[in-house]
């Protein structure tokens, strides 16, 4: 099998790779490729080594999409770069920060592991029948402390987009005597399912030793199913933010209405 890349098709540049069926791989052939361009190369086409290192150091900050780091590379160091350019460096770039997509979940299994050993936190991981990774459970010693001073009140919700797999990482929270947040948990979950959201607060609530006074989530009915048959005696309530969202959401076709009535309401 054999595939060919060319850059332009007036251009007589040409690279060839073939499959190793026993491999599993594609292989370049050098003998058979031109590497040599007919034309002079517009060097805003290209990424050069300062932009490669300015991709690592974006990427390192943050989860950005392929779109966002082509129109900030490109805007910094006044490129034209394609997006297929920048998907490849993007995926490369991504390989050699993080590992292999595949490896991910035993990497982090065996540092929390590790961890666990050195008594530094407590975690729990649920997988499927193939071993793959379904959910994931962690608190450190720190954030037990903090639920046992603050744990009259916790706020649950869940964040997406954020890794590479699109898992929902699930963060458990408090409120400080002075009003700023106390972590005391967080979970990655496969999906936002009931069954998957009852282990984890299960697992919580056996690290943690009791359950919450009160508890604030969103109207996600698997969420809220899954928190009432856990923390047994706790009063829940929801989060207002989400609430008033709703009211915009499902009244915005009454404003005119309201508007006129305003003074009768």
């Amino acid at each position: 099998m054999l595939i060919y890349y060319f850059l332009e098709k007036s251009c007589t540049f040409k690279l060839m790779f073939t499959l190793n069926s026993e491999k599993g791989i594609f292989e370049f052939q050098e003998k058979k490729s031109i590497l040599k361009h007919n034309h002079q190369l517009n060097p805003k086409m290209y990424i050069h080594q300062t932009a490669l290192q300015f991709i690592k150091e974006i990427m390192l900050e943050k989860n950005l999409s392929i779109k966002e780091v082509l129109e900030k590379v490109n805007l910094k160091f006044d490129l034209k770069v394609s997006y297929s350019t920048v998907k490849n460096v993007y995926y490369s770039v991504k390989s050699k920060l993080f590992g292999k997509a595949n490896e991910d979940a035993n990497n982090m299994s065996f540092l929390l592991h590790k961890l666990q050993e050195k008594d530094f936190l407590k975690y729990d991981c649920l997988r499927s029948e193939e071993k793959n990774l379904r959910a994931l459970i962690f608190v450190t010693k720190g954030m037990v402390s903090l639920y046992q001073n603050y744990k009259d009140m916790i706020i649950i919700d869940t964040t997406f987009g954020l890794n590479r797999f699109n898992m929902p990482l699930l963060t458990i929270s408090g409120v400080k005597n002075d009003g700023s947040n106390a972590v005391l948990g967080f979970a990655f979950l496969e999906n936002e399912a009931y069954e998957i959201k009852k282990w984890v607060f299960t697992s919580f609530l056996k690290f943690v030793g009791e359950p919450p006074m009160a508890c604030i989530t969103d109207a996600c009915p698997a969420l809220m199913k899954a928190t009432k048959e856990t923390f047994l005696g706790t009063k829940f309530f929801l989060c207002g933010w989400h609430v008033q969202l709703n009211l915009k959401k499902h009244l915005s076709g009454f404003k005119k209405q309201l508007k006129k009535q305003s003074k009768s309401i």
